[in-house]
């Protein structure tokens, strides 16, 4: 596989092509630094165009970012201390806000973070170079990632649609499993629980496939417009297909099949299945069909029940039919022009819907321990009088920002380190064995060829990147490739030790001060989302259906990788955050519900939900899935008890489909007859 996918070949060609066009037009243009342009290359170089240009513009951003706060640090330069505490403060400050953002916009600032280090740590040993030397850093930095733009759109432009496409389609394929699993029971689907966290964790990721298509063919500019709106949809679907289940589960325990239901729920998961885009006439059938079946109201848990899944079931065949049509409008690159989607979400509440759950203090203890970490090693390197420790400084820069956002880096970093280790010898053979033999540009290009084109290769296919793209941007780096031959077997070793115990050093203060397990990640997060249960059940906080949905699947996206390693035996491990978000729903709706019952009827479900938010603080206290309070349990019977008293009207139907789903997510199905005492207690 590794000699012929034509494909990663092909990939590595173009970056080959487009490192040495760099490398050459910085050699003629007598930069100072040529292998800073060449090194961006393979950094900004993605295997699809979109997220090529993407790169090659947040790259130049960070750049100019960290160019432009060196420059105001000039002052400083005269006292290495002092600048080394202000590099190490700016690290942690970009890589704050780096990891605010969790998306690709986020790699401006952790560039930013470690390339200020890349300038200032060079002008240590000459300090009346450091406007020069991040004027040339901008330049080489811009001409390297405008070389790989311009060869990745013109040298057979790999689009992002087929990968945007290929990972849409197989989430909808999922889904479709698993809605169909719901549906009529079909076998040999085992894993719905692990399913459905999958499909939520991809949902986590999709923002980087919007960015890609924001970046791609302009032919297709509306295509991260709908994927937005794919997404929200996305969000909304998981819930309601939980419900269903639910309702399901319940109204079979009781064996109340209502005449038609069968037929009805097996021809929409056909329906379901069907991967064409949907007939506007065939969504019509179906929702005319389950209002048709839709019972009179009435206080009978069964047919509470009944109209409950039927109303999800409108909201499912809304969801999917948008989720479909949508699907194949940025299939097939349609414009503006489609017909309006059916479901009600509000498209201008887009900016707020995309809100994300963020762990400030764990953001900051990330940020603040590899600023520690850089200033640490500054004051060991400057203390001891090492001329030639910056490029410690600068390479534990790197390695504690590309892997701040992992609950334990240590790992990422370990790997990192042995490719440097395996990069550096590489180095020693190109440069004292290779290069003192070269004596033009036409053989340098070929004798790097073999190198770079393998190491290319590699990077292309995502289980080897992690370890070849550090060793391909070091052997850029560290060749020190300038107009003149200057191979300097002291400076080597002096720089390839400094490497070694710079990021050595970096990865021991990480262990130290930093690494947590993926356990403890997921407690904080199950915690977070407890909290945001109970603050939805005290009337505090998000009590916007959409806006909470969004929340807690985004927590889901975070926890479901997080859950692989957590184990068996653990309290996390029966947790399941969606059966957690129906509860909030149910809150919430309930909340809306009693807005319209008479005083006394809203005064006990006033407490009620107080008893809700108290048991979810108690479990976000404890840290651990709680049994509910027999309290309330009896309160929930009573609470329903009352409300079934009331006439039609007033609340009646919409706090009993609340009461009804937060009996079922906290206690389980309530009996079909309840004790009319209860409603007196």
């Amino acid at each position: 596989m590794l000699l012929t996918d034509k494909r990663a070949w092909l990939f590595s060609a173009k970056l080959y092509v487009a490192a040495v066009a760099t490398l050459g037009i910085s050699l003629l243009g007598n930069l100072s630094r040529p292998y800073w342009a060449m090194a961006t290359v393979y950094v900004v170089s993605q295997p699809v165009l979109g997220m090529t240009r993407a790169r090659g513009i947040y790259r130049i951003l960070g750049t100019l970012l960290a160019a432009a706060a060196v420059v105001f640090a000039m002052n400083y330069v005269q006292t290495p201390l002092l600048m080394s505490a202000m590099l190490a403060i700016w690290l942690s400050g970009c890589l704050f806000v780096a990891l605010l953002h969790r998306g690709p916009s986020g790699y401006t600032f952790m560039l930013a973070s470690y390339t200020a280090a890349f300038i200032g740590f060079q002008a240590v040993a000459t300090p009346d170079q450091i406007f020069d030397i991040a004027v040339a850093r901008s330049e080489e930095i811009i001409l390297g990632s405008l070389c790989a733009v311009i060869v990745a759109s013109l040298v057979f432009p790999a689009s992002a649609k087929p990968a945007i496409n290929s990972r849409i389609g197989s989430w909808m394929d999922d889904a479709a499993l698993w809605a169909q699993q719901v549906l009529v029971g079909r076998k040999g689907q085992d894993g719905n629980t692990s399913r459905r966290s999958l499909l939520a964790a991809d949902l986590a990721q999709f923002d980087a496939l919007i960015t890609m298509a924001r970046y791609d063919d302009p032919r297709h500019a509306e295509a991260h417009v709908q994927m937005q709106e794919l997404r929200m949809r996305m969000l909304a679907l998981l819930p309601v297909l939980g419900w269903i289940g639910d309702r399901l589960g319940n109204l079979r325990a009781h064996r109340a099949d209502h005449a038609g239901q069968g037929q009805l729920l097996q021809d929409i998961a056909d329906w379901i299945g069907h991967k064409d885009a949907p007939d506007a006439a065939a969504v019509a059938q179906l929702r005319a069909r389950l209002r048709a079946l839709r019972p009179e109201p009435s206080s009978d848990i069964d047919t509470l029940l009944a109209n409950s899944l039927l109303l999800r079931l409108d909201e499912l065949v809304e969801l999917w039919s948008d989720c479909r049509t949508l699907q194949h409008a940025i299939a097939q690159g349609h414009s503006g022009s489609r017909p309006r989607n059916f479901f009600r979400i509000d498209l201008g509440r887009m900016n707020v819907l995309r809100e994300r759950h963020v762990d400030f203090p764990m953001i900051g203890f990330a940020a603040l321990s590899a600023g520690a970490s850089l200033f640490c090693y500054c004051v060991l390197w400057i203390g001891i009088g090492w001329p030639g420790g910056a490029y410690g400084a600068m390479l534990g820069a790197v390695v504690s920002a590309f892997f701040a956002a992992q609950d334990d880096p240590v790992p990422s970093m370990l790997r990192m380190f042995a490719s440097t280790l395996v990069s550096l010898v590489l180095v020693a053979f190109y440069e004292f064995g290779v290069l003192p033999a070269v004596h033009d540009f036409g053989s340098l290009v070929l004798v790097l060829a073999p190198a770079f084109l393998l190491l290319g290769r590699l990077v292309y296919d995502p289980k080897t990147m992690p370890f070849a793209l550090p060793m391909t941007v070091n052997l850029a780096t560290l060749l020190n490739l300038r107009n003149t031959y200057n191979g300097d077997v002291q400076s080597f070793l002096n720089s390839s030790v400094s490497i070694v115990i710079g990021v050595g050093f970096a990865i021991v203060m990480t262990r130290l001060f930093r690494s947590v397990g993926a356990e403890w990640s997921a407690r904080r997060l199950v915690r977070r989302a407890w909290t945001v249960i109970a603050e939805a059940a005290a009337g505090h906080g998000l009590q916007d259906r959409e806006l909470f949905t969004a929340r807690m699947l985004d927590l889901l996206g975070q926890l479901a990788p997080r859950m692989a390693a957590v184990s068996a035996s653990s309290g996390l491990a029966a947790v399941d955050l969606l059966d957690e978000i129906r509860v909030g729903l149910n809150v919430m709706e309930l909340r809306r519900a009693r807005r319209l019952l008479p005083a006394a009827n809203g005064t006990v479900i006033d407490r009620l939900l107080e008893q809700v938010s108290a048991h979810y603080r108690q479990q976000a206290a404890q840290a651990s899935r709680l049994p509910i309070a027999e309290t309330l349990r009896r309160d929930l019977d009573a609470s329903l008890a009352r409300v079934r008293s009331l006439p039609a009207g007033q609340g009646r139907d919409e706090g009993l489909l609340g009461l009804v789903g937060l009996r079922q997510s906290l206690a389980g199905a309530p009996a079909t007859e309840l004790d009319p005492a209860a409603s007196t207690s």
